[in-house]
Order: C-alpha cells, then structure tokens, then sequence
C-alpha cells in the first residue's frame, strides 16, 4: 500500500473563489484522519480542508468529531468593482452597482454568472468575477470532558464537565477555547469532546454556569494575598467565611449565610468527587463542628483565608491538614 500525505493549502483567495462556486466551509482536522480508496491511503492530521458537507456530498466522508469549521462562506457579496445587474446574463442593465455594494445571493446561473438581492430590492444577474464572497470567522461549538480552569495572564475560563464551549481553532493538540468577551484561552486535546457537538453544543446552549462560575474564580483569585482579619469581609481583609460570603455577593449578588458553620447549610450538598469549581469546602478545624471554609477551584486545590498563615493564599486538599479534616461541600451555582 502506497502512503501519500495530502496538503490542502487554503489561501484567503481559494476561499472567495469556492464561496462563488457553492456554500462551502473551512475546517481543520482535530486528529488524524485515514480513507483508504483504491489501495491508496490518504492521511489528514491538522490540515486546513474545505469542508463540501458533513457526511453528505463529499470526496472523502468525515465524521463530525474528527474536524472543527475555521471559516464558513456567508450569503452575502460584496461588489469589487463598478459594474451592472441585469435582467438577464449579459442583457439589459437595470442599474449600476458600486464598489463596496453588498449583495446577497439568490442562485447560481452558471459559472459566470448568479441571481442576486440588492440592499434596496432589486433582483437581476451579475457577473461573478466581480464580486467576492464575504468569509467570517466561524466558530465550533465541543463539551467538556472535564472540570478545569483554563487561565491565560489575569484571565481565567472555567471548563465543566457536560457543559458547551466554544472553540476557535486547533493547532498542535491544543483547542483555542473563546469566553462570551472573545477572550481566547488554550485547552488540551483530551479536554474537549467533539462526538456531542451535533446533539449537545451550539451558541445557545454554552454554558451559562461556567461563565458564572468563572467570575467567582476569578474573584477569588484576586484576593490571593490579602491578610486574614478576624470577622472581617474585605474591609481590611477577611476570616474565611468573610472571603466566601463577600466573593459570592459582590461578584453575583448572592448572600450566603455569614459563618461557615451556617454557609454549610446553603446550596446544596455533593460527594468530594463531584467537586467543580465554585463549590465550597468545609473542615473541621476543632471538636466536631464546621471551623473553616473556602473555595474550590480545581485540580484539588482551594483559594481560602487561612488563620494559621495569616493571608489569603491557595492550599491542596491533599495536605495532611485539610484531607484529615474535610467534612463536606456545598454547590451554589447550579445553572
């Protein structure tokens, strides 16, 4: 069996020109793609293709999770030079169109010519070579396969598992994740499922929680740092409670109860291993009561305001301290 790797260069131009042609997107595989034909194997891996159909239409039949769209080719086309739309393919001109006139597109006539919409309602032919597609930036849409926080500089992204996310690109076995603001931030591979997009992920469905659960992330991730005050929220610094209770109203509005004895009573209760970021852990710190609490944010870690180190700080809950002494934990952000 002969083994030949295909390389689909997709230049800004080719994409104008296949716009013209027919709808026709631009992805790039996410894993290595073999179709064997006529003896022959071909591979794929990272390479920029157009996309003709999904499991329709196509030279070679690619499954769903196996690329992400980079570009797709809008309706709409924009006049590149003065020229004429008429009633009919090389007839009678009805008017003249600008440079920059943005046109949409009705049907194709042929290779040279299609039945376009103007901005101001009139119908009539125009000739292709002089118009280009306008390409947009397309998005993709996975699901977590994990529990995360993804930062980049003194921005965070929180990834959880089942939930939708949106995904600009892939290079190198890393997906560029993109946040409601644009924001990009970088995910592994393994992070991300692409099997569920068709069933589970588009714009409407991204995650709402995450967002909400990133800002309280993010909160706390600014106080790091902070002195531990004793029945203080903020004003001076914060008691563990005091961190807790000011994050979740300042950043969402919502009021816990103010001591960790009584936050254990909100929200509601889930098992260690259903830890996500956001929730609440709560400790024994003497006898048999609820003595400290602070904020899960992955990787098995907590930001919280200890009295021992006298600050705000991040500590694992593996430490022999805390794994000795952990109790439970609390969801409070549940959609």
């Amino acid at each position: 069996m002969n083994n030949r790797k295909h390389k689909l260069p997709v230049t800004i131009a080719g994409i104008c020109l296949i716009g013209l042609i027919g709808f026709k997107d631009t992805g790039i595989f996410v894993k290595e793609y073999i179709s064997i034909d006529d003896a022959t194997q071909v591979a794929f891996n990272e390479e920029k293709v157009t996309i003709i159909g999904e499991k329709e239409d196509a030279i070679y039949e690619i499954a769903r999770n196996e690329t992400i769209r980079t570009n797709k080719t809008s309706q709409k086309y924009r006049v590149k030079v003065d020229t004429y739309i008429l009633d009919k393919p090389e007839a009678k001109p009805i008017r003249v169109l600008r440079e920059e006139e943005i046109l949409q597109i009705l049907k194709f006539e042929d290779d040279y010519y299609g039945l376009f919409n103007t901005e101001d309602g009139i119908d009539g032919y125009v000739k292709l070579s002089d118009l280009e597609a306008i390409v947009e930036e397309n998005t993709s849409y996975g699901v977590s396969k994990v529990d995360k926080v993804l930062t980049d500089n003194d921005l965070f992204y929180t990834l959880i598992k089942g939930e939708t996310v949106a995904i600009k690109d892939f290079k190198d076995n890393i997906y560029t994740i993109v946040d409601e603001e644009g924001n990009e931030f970088k995910a592994k591979e393994s992070y991300i499922d692409l099997r569920r997009q068709k069933e589970r992920a588009t714009r409407g469905n991204i995650s709402r929680r995450g967002s909400s659960v990133t800002k309280i992330v993010q909160a706390a991730y600014a106080e790091l740092g902070k002195p531990y005050v004793a029945g203080d929220t903020g004003k001076r610094g914060y008691d563990c409670s005091g961190l807790t209770y000011s994050i979740y109203l300042n950043t969402l509005g919502i009021k816990l109860n103010r001591s960790s004895s009584s936050q254990v009573s909100d929200g509601v209760e889930i098992k260690r291993e259903e830890l996500v970021p956001g929730d609440l852990v709560f400790f024994r710190t003497s006898g048999k009561g609820i003595g400290h609490v602070g904020v899960y944010i992955g990787d098995n870690n907590m930001i919280h305001a200890s009295s021992g180190r006298r600050e705000v700080m991040v500590s694992s809950l593996d430490e022999a301290y805390y794994k000795q002494r952990y109790v439970t934990a609390r969801r409070i952000i549940n959609n």
